[in-house]
């Protein structure tokens, strides 16, 4: 159960800039994100009955992740040698593809080993 302890551990750091992040410590978070904003989602739904084209208060939890997802994706960066500014990157068109090529690369001990 190692990738939940990767979510919770993205959790607990979301206030570390400074730090690394490995590959599976910031693809797993990545990857359970969506399930945990859809199952809250449908939690949400049924309790207060809300419509399919209603935002509940999932919205709350996507906006905080937002935050936890740049401090993953600066740390990540960090781990490849890269400096945490270059995320910025993404915000010019096909910036992404390069974010994405950079973020799925060993980290830089394991490269130069």
């Amino acid at each position: 159960m190692a990738f939940f302890d990767y979510y919770l551990e993205s959790w607990r750091r979301f206030r570390d800039l400074q730090g690394r992040t490995t590959r599976p410590a910031f693809w797993w978070p990545f990857l359970i994100h969506p399930i945990v904003f859809f199952v809250l989602g449908g939690i949400f739904a049924a309790l207060l009955n809300l419509r399919t084209d209603q935002a509940g208060p999932e919205v709350v939890y996507l906006i905080a992740y937002i935050w936890v997802l740049i401090t993953l994706g600066v740390r990540r960066l960090h781990d490849i040698g890269r400096k945490g500014t270059w995320l910025l990157l993404g915000l010019v068109p096909l910036g992404n593809l390069v974010l994405l090529y950079w973020l799925v690369q060993p980290s830089a001990s394991e490269a130069s080993e």
